[in-house]
């Protein structure tokens, strides 16, 4: 088993040093949006431990299991200014073969003027993108389990198409009492197979590791993501805000290595925490640096970066909201209805 673990994460971490070396702008957002009100709340892309919201399978699809039998999720996003985003999840349990799961994301960008170049208005049109996903996970033996996913993505800009498959591959370690769990996803594995012109595009492939870790004398649940694992220098350059300053002489005033060094290392890691003080009721919280330090504005107060949420279960039925701080101008607002059916 052992030596079978070791070739899994082979295959995955190899994935990753390929799909690294590919450069270019980076097309269907859709695959790096959250697609639940929980992990929004929590403020990671991804989760390790098993769970009962089935819409977790959309990003590691080795965490779906037995107890998400006929599980349905339904999620609403509102993100900015008519930009929308809606979300389905299923799974069903296929026994000895494994446990099934099918999602799909759908992202309105809303509407858009058509003009003549003078200005003129001479119709309208809209923009929208598609994710839908087959998911399958099995247990390898009572700790480890492997899952894989795959993904056609469709986008529709007014006459422009463009269409492309991706697979996710994934392995989870679960501890024996389900206290702690990590997991090992390479997300967003594949190539544009239509494209919206004659430029193709990559798709924005991540290998990430995700951490969880249940406390053992309170009701907390500890929440880690570590991002971009194949790609160390992921801060953004901006000409207007440079790192090294310019005083009134002329005189370059460098970063100081080790303050950037701490800066780029932080950007990879996500972070959540998660109180349930009974069977019924949470609060998460969670927070990005790399989303605050890219969405803050200069010398004024901001909370970007920040998530929180809250979820509610009644028998068979599970109701989640969250808020993700983007920005002190605009921030997201998700919604998540579970059905066990």
């Amino acid at each position: 088993m052992q030596r079978k673990l070791f070739y899994l994460l082979l295959i995955v971490l190899i994935s990753g040093s390929v799909y690294s070396q590919l450069g270019g702008t980076h097309a269907y957002s859709i695959l790096n949006l959250r697609n639940s009100a929980k992990t929004a709340a929590l403020g990671v892309d991804v989760l390790s431990c098993f769970t009962d919201d089935v819409s977790a399978i959309m990003t590691n699809p080795s965490i779906i299991s037995t107890d998400n039998h006929n599980d349905f999720a339904l999620t609403y996003t509102a993100l900015f200014d008519g930009i929308s985003q809606a979300g389905l999840a299923y799974s069903y349990s296929l026994g000895a073969f494994g446990n099934l799961g099918a999602g799909l994301q759908y992202l309105n960008y809303g509407d858009f003027e058509m003009t003549e170049e003078n200005g003129d208005v001479v119709g309208r049109f809209r923009a929208n993108e598609y994710a839908f996903t087959l998911a399958w996970s099995k247990m390898l033996d009572s700790n480890v389990y492997i899952g894989a996913s795959l993904k056609p993505i469709y986008s529709q800009y007014e006459t422009y198409s463009s269409f492309a498959l991706a697979i996710d591959l994934a392995v989870s370690y679960q501890s024996n009492n389900r206290s702690w769990a990590a997991s090992v996803i390479a997300r967003n594995i594949g190539k544009q197979i239509s494209t919206f012109a004659t430029r193709e595009e990559s798709l924005p492939f991540d290998l990430q590791l995700a951490l969880y870790k249940k406390l053992k004398h309170a009701p907390l649940s500890i929440y880690a993501s570590i991002t971009n694992l194949h790609k160390w220098n992921i801060r953004e350059d901006d000409e207007l805000n440079p790192r090294d300053e310019v005083d009134l002489n002329g005189e370059v005033r460098k970063e100081n290595k080790f303050v950037g060094i701490m800066d780029n290392a932080m950007r990879h890691l996500q972070v959540g925490v998660e109180f349930t003080p009974s069977k019924y009721f949470y609060l998460a919280l969670g927070y990005s640096w790399k989303q605050n330090r890219e969405m803050e504005i200069d010398d004024t107060f901001s909370l970007a970066g920040l998530s929180y949420g809250v979820g509610l279960n009644y028998k068979r039925f599970r109701l989640a909201y969250s808020r993700n701080e983007y920005h002190r101008y605009g921030s997201p607002n998700f919604i998540t209805l579970l059905v066990r059916l």
